[in-house]
């Protein structure tokens, strides 16, 4: 936000920020619980029941204004892929990340370590 803020002539621009490469969904999940000393489960859960399970709590619980546990949307997140081109920030700006990715969750595991969340 702050190298875009400072430079000129840029009113209107769309700067995308994010890491220095895209990370796989498992990776991601093995290198978190790796960082809070924790184990996956040995199996994974397939994406269309769940899905089908949040689009059947979803209509049940919002009739009655219950806040359902499981939305498919959700769900979904880990469907799409997440990956962002990040070149024009680094062009126009001068972005670079301030951490890898592995160092970011070693920070945030380490800060929520720390206070008991985990």
């Amino acid at each position: 936000f702050r190298l875009a803020a400072e430079r000129d002539g840029n009113t209107g621009e769309v700067y995308i920020i994010a890491g220095e490469r895209p990370i796989k969904l498992g990776y991601l999940f093995n290198t978190i619980a790796g960082a809070v000393q924790s184990s996956l489960w040995p199996f994974k859960v397939p994406a269309f029941p769940v899905q089908l399970l949040g689009s059947i709590v979803e209509k049940i619980c919002i009739p009655f204004g219950i806040e359902p546990p499981i939305y498919r949307r959700r769900v979904d997140f880990f469907t799409k892929t997440r990956a962002f081109d990040t070149s024009k920030a680094k062009s126009e700006l001068g972005y670079q990340p301030g951490m890898s990715f592995e160092k970011e969750v070693e920070y945030i595991a380490d800060w929520y370590l720390k206070r008991g969340w985990i």
